[in-house]
Protein backbone atom coordinates (compact mmCIF):
# COMPACT_ATOMS: atom_id res chain seq x y z
CA UNK A 1 0.00 0.00 0.00
CA UNK A 2 1.52 3.47 -0.66
CA UNK A 3 2.68 5.59 2.45
CA UNK A 4 -0.19 8.12 3.34
CA UNK A 5 1.17 12.28 3.19
CA UNK A 6 -0.24 15.19 3.39
CA UNK A 7 -0.26 17.19 -0.28
CA UNK A 8 -1.81 20.93 -0.39
CA UNK A 9 -3.74 21.87 -3.54
CA UNK A 10 -2.86 25.22 -4.68
CA UNK A 11 -3.93 27.63 -7.45
CA UNK A 12 -3.45 30.98 -8.08
CA UNK A 13 -6.60 32.09 -6.67
CA UNK A 14 -6.85 29.62 -3.71
CA UNK A 15 -5.39 26.64 -1.49
CA UNK A 16 -6.22 24.62 0.94
CA UNK A 17 -4.91 21.65 2.64
CA UNK A 18 -6.27 17.97 1.83
CA UNK A 19 -5.15 14.42 2.77
CA UNK A 20 -4.30 12.08 -0.41
CA UNK A 21 -3.23 8.40 -0.24
CA UNK A 22 0.00 8.70 -2.29
CA UNK A 23 3.49 7.95 -1.33
CA UNK A 24 6.68 10.09 -1.42
CA UNK A 25 9.03 8.57 -3.68
CA UNK A 26 12.63 8.08 -2.27
CA UNK A 27 11.91 10.66 -0.14
CA UNK A 28 13.87 10.99 3.04
CA UNK A 29 12.88 9.73 6.68
CA UNK A 30 12.32 13.11 7.46
CA UNK A 31 10.33 14.34 4.39
CA UNK A 32 8.20 11.33 4.32
CA UNK A 33 4.56 12.22 5.28
CA UNK A 34 5.81 15.73 5.46
CA UNK A 35 3.01 18.35 4.23
CA UNK A 36 4.03 21.94 3.17
CA UNK A 37 2.73 24.41 5.58
CA UNK A 38 2.65 27.98 5.13
CA UNK A 39 6.15 28.39 6.07
CA UNK A 40 7.73 26.70 3.89
CA UNK A 41 5.74 27.76 0.73
CA UNK A 42 8.17 30.24 -0.23
CA UNK A 43 9.48 29.80 -3.58
CA UNK A 44 12.36 28.66 -5.05
CA UNK A 45 15.61 31.12 -4.85
CA UNK A 46 15.31 31.59 -8.50
CA UNK A 47 11.84 31.57 -8.75
CA UNK A 48 10.36 34.70 -11.04
CA UNK A 49 14.66 35.52 -12.01
CA UNK A 50 16.00 34.65 -15.24
CA UNK A 51 19.25 32.92 -15.31
CA UNK A 52 21.60 33.77 -18.22
CA UNK A 53 23.31 30.73 -19.79
CA UNK A 54 25.53 31.72 -23.43
CA UNK A 55 23.51 33.00 -25.61
CA UNK A 56 20.15 32.39 -23.65
CA UNK A 57 18.38 32.95 -20.63
CA UNK A 58 16.74 30.25 -18.01
CA UNK A 59 13.44 31.10 -16.78
CA UNK A 60 11.58 29.09 -14.26
CA UNK A 61 8.11 27.92 -14.79
CA UNK A 62 7.09 26.53 -11.74
CA UNK A 63 7.75 28.91 -8.73
CA UNK A 64 7.47 25.92 -6.51
CA UNK A 65 4.49 27.43 -4.27
CA UNK A 66 1.17 27.92 -6.46
CA UNK A 67 0.27 27.02 -10.03
CA UNK A 68 1.14 30.32 -11.39
CA UNK A 69 1.37 30.36 -15.35
CA UNK A 70 -0.47 27.27 -15.85
CA UNK A 71 -4.17 26.04 -15.98
CA UNK A 72 -5.18 22.99 -14.87
CA UNK A 73 -7.78 21.35 -17.23
CA UNK A 74 -9.49 17.57 -16.26
CA UNK A 75 -11.72 16.02 -19.19
CA UNK A 76 -14.15 13.37 -18.36
CA UNK A 77 -13.36 11.21 -15.48
CA UNK A 78 -15.38 9.10 -16.91
CA UNK A 79 -17.31 7.67 -19.89
CA UNK A 80 -20.92 8.89 -18.99
CA UNK A 81 -19.61 12.35 -16.71
CA UNK A 82 -18.89 15.36 -18.83
CA UNK A 83 -15.04 17.23 -19.18
CA UNK A 84 -14.63 18.89 -15.37
CA UNK A 85 -13.10 21.58 -17.40
CA UNK A 86 -10.77 24.38 -16.05
CA UNK A 87 -9.60 24.69 -12.32
CA UNK A 88 -11.95 22.30 -11.26
CA UNK A 89 -9.72 19.90 -9.85
CA UNK A 90 -12.27 18.32 -7.10
CA UNK A 91 -10.37 15.15 -7.07
CA UNK A 92 -6.94 16.29 -6.12
CA UNK A 93 -5.03 15.54 -9.67
CA UNK A 94 -2.28 18.23 -9.46
CA UNK A 95 -1.05 19.57 -6.23
CA UNK A 96 2.19 19.98 -4.98
CA UNK A 97 4.44 18.05 -2.60
CA UNK A 98 7.78 17.90 -0.89
CA UNK A 99 10.00 15.44 -2.16
CA UNK A 100 13.58 15.40 -1.16
CA UNK A 101 13.73 18.51 0.58
CA UNK A 102 12.00 20.27 -2.40
CA UNK A 103 8.52 21.15 -3.86
CA UNK A 104 7.65 19.07 -7.32
CA UNK A 105 3.86 18.92 -8.68
CA UNK A 106 2.40 15.78 -8.52
CA UNK A 107 0.25 14.63 -11.07
CA UNK A 108 -1.95 11.74 -10.28
CA UNK A 109 -3.09 10.80 -13.42
CA UNK A 110 -6.69 9.34 -12.02
CA UNK A 111 -8.70 11.60 -14.74
CA UNK A 112 -6.87 12.39 -17.99
CA UNK A 113 -6.18 16.02 -18.82
CA UNK A 114 -3.11 18.53 -18.31
CA UNK A 115 -1.35 21.06 -16.55
CA UNK A 116 -1.29 24.14 -19.53
CA UNK A 117 0.85 26.74 -19.71
CA UNK A 118 -0.42 30.20 -19.99
CA UNK A 119 3.00 31.21 -22.56
CA UNK A 120 2.87 30.47 -25.97
CA UNK A 121 6.33 29.73 -27.17
CA UNK A 122 8.07 29.87 -30.37
CA UNK A 123 11.77 28.56 -30.71
CA UNK A 124 12.80 27.42 -27.03
CA UNK A 125 14.78 24.53 -24.59
CA UNK A 126 12.61 22.95 -22.19
CA UNK A 127 14.42 21.30 -18.96
CA UNK A 128 12.78 19.44 -16.32
CA UNK A 129 12.92 16.43 -14.05
CA UNK A 130 10.19 13.18 -13.13
CA UNK A 131 9.72 10.64 -11.56
CA UNK A 132 7.41 7.94 -11.18
CA UNK A 133 5.14 7.61 -8.46
CA UNK A 134 3.66 4.28 -7.90
CA UNK A 135 -0.28 4.54 -8.62
CA UNK A 136 -1.99 3.88 -11.67
CA UNK A 137 -5.69 4.18 -13.09
CA UNK A 138 -8.10 2.70 -15.48
CA UNK A 139 -8.59 2.45 -18.60
CA UNK A 140 -4.34 2.19 -19.17
CA UNK A 141 -3.85 0.64 -15.74
CA UNK A 142 -0.07 1.48 -16.36
CA UNK A 143 2.01 4.56 -16.04
CA UNK A 144 1.94 6.89 -18.57
CA UNK A 145 2.19 10.85 -18.54
CA UNK A 146 3.90 12.93 -21.41
CA UNK A 147 4.51 16.74 -21.75
CA UNK A 148 3.51 18.20 -25.25
CA UNK A 149 4.27 21.08 -26.79
CA UNK A 150 3.37 23.44 -29.59
CA UNK A 151 -0.21 22.73 -28.26
CA UNK A 152 -2.86 25.03 -30.26
CA UNK A 153 -6.53 24.94 -30.54
CA UNK A 154 -9.67 24.50 -28.34
CA UNK A 155 -9.31 22.37 -24.60
CA UNK A 156 -9.97 18.93 -24.99
CA UNK A 157 -9.92 18.60 -28.58
CA UNK A 158 -7.88 15.40 -28.96
CA UNK A 159 -8.05 12.06 -26.63
CA UNK A 160 -5.49 10.04 -27.69
CA UNK A 161 -2.05 10.17 -30.23
CA UNK A 162 -3.07 10.41 -34.05
CA UNK A 163 -4.41 12.56 -36.53
CA UNK A 164 -8.04 11.97 -35.26
CA UNK A 165 -10.17 14.93 -33.03
CA UNK A 166 -12.40 14.22 -30.29
CA UNK A 167 -16.38 13.44 -30.80
CA UNK A 168 -17.99 15.41 -29.90
CA UNK A 169 -15.60 18.30 -30.25
CA UNK A 170 -14.01 19.19 -26.86
CA UNK A 171 -14.99 16.02 -25.64
CA UNK A 172 -10.82 14.94 -24.83
CA UNK A 173 -8.66 15.46 -22.36
CA UNK A 174 -5.64 17.54 -24.17
CA UNK A 175 -5.14 20.19 -26.74
CA UNK A 176 -3.38 19.49 -30.26
CA UNK A 177 -0.18 19.45 -30.15
CA UNK A 178 3.37 17.42 -30.08
CA UNK A 179 4.75 14.77 -27.60
CA UNK A 180 7.20 13.86 -25.78
CA UNK A 181 5.94 10.61 -24.31
CA UNK A 182 6.89 9.21 -20.85
CA UNK A 183 6.16 5.68 -20.28
CA UNK A 184 8.29 2.91 -19.08
CA UNK A 185 7.98 1.50 -22.30
CA UNK A 186 8.51 4.58 -24.34
CA UNK A 187 11.03 7.30 -23.12
CA UNK A 188 11.04 10.20 -25.09
CA UNK A 189 9.23 9.08 -27.95
CA UNK A 190 7.86 11.69 -30.62
CA UNK A 191 4.20 11.43 -31.22
CA UNK A 192 1.32 13.65 -32.88
CA UNK A 193 -1.95 14.32 -30.65
CA UNK A 194 -4.36 15.22 -33.35
CA UNK A 195 -4.04 16.85 -37.11
CA UNK A 196 -0.21 17.69 -37.03
CA UNK A 197 1.90 16.23 -40.17
CA UNK A 198 5.97 16.14 -39.27
CA UNK A 199 8.45 14.31 -40.14
CA UNK A 200 9.80 11.75 -38.02
CA UNK A 201 13.98 11.66 -38.02
CA UNK A 202 16.08 9.67 -34.99
CA UNK A 203 14.89 7.32 -32.55
CA UNK A 204 16.96 5.84 -29.94
CA UNK A 205 15.45 3.81 -27.50
CA UNK A 206 16.76 4.17 -23.99
CA UNK A 207 15.72 3.27 -20.07
CA UNK A 208 15.03 6.01 -17.58
CA UNK A 209 16.15 5.14 -13.75
CA UNK A 210 13.59 3.60 -11.78
CA UNK A 211 12.93 5.17 -8.58
CA UNK A 212 14.65 8.30 -9.27
CA UNK A 213 14.87 11.90 -10.75
CA UNK A 214 15.30 11.67 -14.99
CA UNK A 215 16.12 14.82 -16.81
CA UNK A 216 14.08 15.40 -19.67
CA UNK A 217 15.04 18.21 -22.63
CA UNK A 218 13.38 19.15 -25.17
CA UNK A 219 14.72 21.65 -27.79
CA UNK A 220 12.12 23.14 -30.80
CA UNK A 221 14.50 25.42 -33.37
CA UNK A 222 13.96 26.34 -36.73
CA UNK A 223 11.21 23.87 -37.24
CA UNK A 224 13.02 20.87 -35.80
CA UNK A 225 12.34 19.29 -32.44
CA UNK A 226 14.95 17.26 -30.57
CA UNK A 227 13.98 14.96 -27.39
CA UNK A 228 16.88 14.31 -24.57
CA UNK A 229 16.55 11.88 -22.02
CA UNK A 230 19.76 12.10 -19.13
CA UNK A 231 21.99 14.06 -21.83
CA UNK A 232 20.91 11.61 -24.50
CA UNK A 233 18.98 12.23 -27.86
CA UNK A 234 16.26 9.45 -27.87
CA UNK A 235 14.05 11.04 -30.57
CA UNK A 236 13.65 13.95 -33.53
CA UNK A 237 11.43 15.22 -35.64
CA UNK A 238 10.55 18.23 -37.93
CA UNK A 239 8.44 20.25 -40.77
CA UNK A 240 5.41 20.08 -38.59
CA UNK A 241 2.13 21.05 -40.41
CA UNK A 242 -1.41 21.74 -38.99
CA UNK A 243 -4.05 20.36 -40.87
CA UNK A 244 -7.48 21.22 -39.35
CA UNK A 245 -10.48 19.57 -41.15
CA UNK A 246 -11.77 22.15 -43.71
CA UNK A 247 -8.99 24.48 -43.42
CA UNK A 248 -5.45 25.19 -45.69
CA UNK A 249 -2.23 23.10 -43.79
CA UNK A 250 -0.02 25.57 -42.19
CA UNK A 251 3.08 25.74 -40.32
CA UNK A 252 2.90 24.90 -36.86
CA UNK A 253 5.51 27.02 -34.92
CA UNK A 254 3.97 28.14 -31.39
CA UNK A 255 2.03 26.77 -29.09
CA UNK A 256 1.72 26.12 -25.28
CA UNK A 257 3.30 23.53 -23.27
CA UNK A 258 1.37 20.46 -21.53
CA UNK A 259 2.12 18.33 -18.43
CA UNK A 260 -0.33 15.32 -18.89
CA UNK A 261 -2.28 13.24 -16.70
CA UNK A 262 -2.88 10.04 -17.80
CA UNK A 263 -3.59 7.37 -15.49
CA UNK A 264 0.13 7.57 -13.90
CA UNK A 265 1.08 9.06 -11.40
CA UNK A 266 4.01 11.14 -12.09
CA UNK A 267 5.99 13.93 -10.61
CA UNK A 268 7.91 17.11 -11.96
CA UNK A 269 10.69 19.89 -10.23
CA UNK A 270 13.39 22.08 -12.01
CA UNK A 271 11.06 22.84 -14.71
CA UNK A 272 13.06 25.59 -16.74
CA UNK A 273 12.47 27.65 -20.04
CA UNK A 274 15.53 28.98 -22.30
CA UNK A 275 14.19 31.03 -24.91
CA UNK A 276 17.40 32.17 -27.66
CA UNK A 277 18.39 35.94 -27.63
CA UNK A 278 17.85 35.78 -31.40
CA UNK A 279 14.26 34.30 -31.35
CA UNK A 280 13.41 36.66 -28.57
CA UNK A 281 15.33 39.34 -30.52
CA UNK A 282 12.79 38.35 -33.82
CA UNK A 283 9.45 38.18 -31.54
CA UNK A 284 9.42 34.40 -32.20
CA UNK A 285 10.60 33.48 -28.35
CA UNK A 286 7.94 34.35 -25.28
Amino acid sequence: MPRQHRVLLLSSASMAVCGCNAQTPGGSAADAGHSLDAAQLEPRPDAGDAEPTGDATWQPLFNGVDFSGWNRYLGKPSDAEPPLGLDNDTRGVYSIVSIDGEPAIRISGEVWGALISEQELGDFVLRAQYRWGELTWPPLNALDSGIMYLSTGPLGAVNAGGEALSEPSGSGAFMVSMEYQLSPRDIGGIYNLGPIAYERSSRTALADRAAAWNQVEISVQSGTARHFLNGELVASGSTFRLNWPGQTATVLERGKLQLQSEGGEIYFRHIELSVPRSATDEGTGY
